[in-house]
């Protein structure tokens, strides 16, 4: 008979954990067909606990002392070959199976919790007892042992055992990982005694002081442990064990199988990811590194990651995070290759100062070309904000600094003066406490110079002609009134060419003016209007002015 690996592994788990008796029971029960059972520990290699005998304690006063069923004194007797159970020399030392010690159960400590999670920091937890943590959810725990457990988002962990052996030092400790992930720092145990271990639906990760951490997969059904320090025992289906070192990973496939230890990939490079950041929406772009198909980043208030805050995965190495408050962090981030292995860890500490955020710019819009030397800002208010900050320079890394206006109390801001040219311009908002915000987004605009006046139109008893200079590829649109206002308009014209001949408009004084249209769209300014006059004379049938004598003959007013 088989059974799949998730069930082995369940099955072993009993079996290893039943006391003695019911374990010869399995053993004479089995057939062929069924499950082995893990074998028994040899003597001398099970657990145990070493006692210095002092002067008159005799083996039967110290089963009573310390064995769950004092009756079993002979057994104990027989493990540390005593020829009489009556006399032990002082100050021998006695090997006590902690199987056969009274224990009594001592619960973990929840130390700190961050989002969603069933439970609360200062809180007990009891053998038995069980956490589960949502999308968000981080939690750190103190066993008994003092072995340290981080169960980062979507987790269910069960407090498998939990135990301390009265009047000794002597604690056994152990937990399941129904889902999730899991950071583990164990503490090292004394020679002879059990080390921490913990299982999940594929095997056991047994361990003798290391840190590392453990993941099973719900819909591969697959556990991955990476090993950080030390030396971490994986124990697949039917007690196939895999002794994986340090800076290796090794997965539990659904069958129980170990797969042969892997690597680790190396921690990302952090060194040139800034120590400020300054917008909401935080970018940490990092090199790729080589062997990684996805990473994951974790941002917390602490270096040892016990108040995790956000935690994502993302399949580049630019990680993105949002919504954070001001604050000291520090990232950890972290490669992960195909096999879902996740590598050595890289910390960056940063200050996130996003607030107060800098309003929104409304004018003059990006890339904008104005006129004259004369610019005129506007921005959105920010609720936040008592004045504002505005900055001038003419590059966009604003290291030559042309002007800032500080104490703005309005939404508008005007500058004169300025050079042709392409400038830049940003905003801060400032809290009324003076705390000053990070500046925003520069914004670019363009000064040009007031387009050039005409030259007077060339006036002959026939046509008036106009010519201007112009730019490759501009036109132009040219306008003629009676009035200054051009509120009278007797022609108007788009040119592809900076000239046009009119014919004689009439007698009198006329007002033209031009404005220029670059090739990308720009419309730029009216010129000054100026004006012509033409006079008021006496006309042949084709238009012209009579002469006389060398002279054009007027008409009266």
């Amino acid at each position: 008979m088989s059974f799949p690996g998730r069930l082995q592994g369940e099955i072993l788990r009993v079996l290893h954990d039943a006391t003695p008796g019911l374990l010869a029971a399995a053993a004479l029960a089995c057939t062929t067909s069924c499950l082995p059972a893990r074998a028994a520990a040899a003597p001398g290699l099970e657990p145990v606990y070493r006692y210095q005998v002092a002067n008159g304690e005799t083996l039967i006063g110290l089963a009573r002392r310390f064995l769950a069923e004092p009756a079993r004194w002979r057994e104990l007797s027989r493990s540390n070959a005593l020829r009489d159970p009556n006399r032990i020399a002082t100050g021998a030392v006695l090997r006590i199976p902690l199987r056969l010690m009274r224990t009594e159960t001592a619960p973990a400590t929840v130390l700190s919790v961050t989002g969603g999670a069933s439970a609360q920091a200062g809180q007990s937890i009891d053998e038995g007892g069980e956490i589960n943590t949502g999308p968000d959810g981080h939690v750190s725990l103190r066993l008994v042992d003092g072995t340290l457990l981080r169960l980062r988002p979507d987790s269910r962990l069960l407090l498998r055992e939990s135990r301390r052996v009265p009047a000794t030092d002597a604690v056994r400790s152990g937990a399941r990982l129904e889902q999730g992930r899991v950071e583990v720092e164990a503490t090292r145990a004394p020679a002879g005694r059990p080390g921490f271990r913990i299982d999940t639906p594929q095997g056991v990760l047994g361990v003798r002081g290391t840190e590392f951490r453990v993941a099973t997969d719900a819909q591969q059904h697959v556990t991955r442990g990476e090993v950080l320090s030390g030396v971490v025992a994986f124990e697949g289906g039917f007690g196939a064990e895999q002794r994986v070192a340090a800076d290796f990973g090794a997965v539990i496939g659904a069958d129980g199988r170990v797969m042969p230890p892997a690597p680790l990939l190396g921690a990302p490079d952090t060194s040139g990811l800034p120590p400020l950041e300054e917008s909401i929406l935080m970018r940490f772009a990092l090199p790729p590194t080589a062997g990684a198909v996805a990473y994951r980043g974790q941002i917390a208030h602490d270096a040892s990651f016990d108040r995790v805050v956000a935690e994502l995965t993302s399949d580049t190495p630019e990680l993105r995070f949002a919504e954070l408050p001001d604050g000291d962090y520090v990232l950890r981030v972290r490669a992960i290759d195909s096999q879902g292995l996740e590598g050595r860890d890289a910390d960056h500490a940063f200050r996130l100062k996003a607030r107060p955020e800098a309003p929104l710019p409304s004018a003059p819009v990006p890339r904008a070309k104005l006129f004259g030397g004369h610019a005129e800002f506007a921005w959105a208010a920010n609720p936040e904000a008592q004045s504002y900050r505005l900055q001038l320079a003419d590059d966009a890394g604003f290291t030559t600094s042309l002007r800032e206006l500080g104490e703005l109390r309005t939404l508008t801001a005007s500058i004169e003066g300025l050079s042709n040219g392409t400038h830049y311009w940003r905003l801060a908002s400032v809290r009324g406490d003076a705390d000053k915000g990070p500046w925003g987004l520069p914004h670019s605009f363009e000064m040009r110079p007031l387009p050039a006046q005409p030259p007077p139109p060339a006036i002959d008893d026939r046509s008036t002609r106009f010519s201007w200079e112009g730019e490759e590829g501009q036109s132009f649109d040219f306008e003629v009134a009676r009035d200054a206002a051009f509120t009278d308009l007797v022609f108007e014209r788009r040119l592809a060419e900076p000239r046009i001949e009119l014919a004689m408009p009439g007698s009198g004084r006329f007002y033209f003016r031009l404005r220029a249209r670059d090739a990308d769209g720009f419309i730029g300014p009216y010129t000054t209007p100026q004006f012509f006059d033409v006079p008021n004379c006496l006309r042949d049938g084709s238009g012209q002015c009579i002469r006389a004598g060398g002279r054009t003959i007027d008409l009266a007013p």
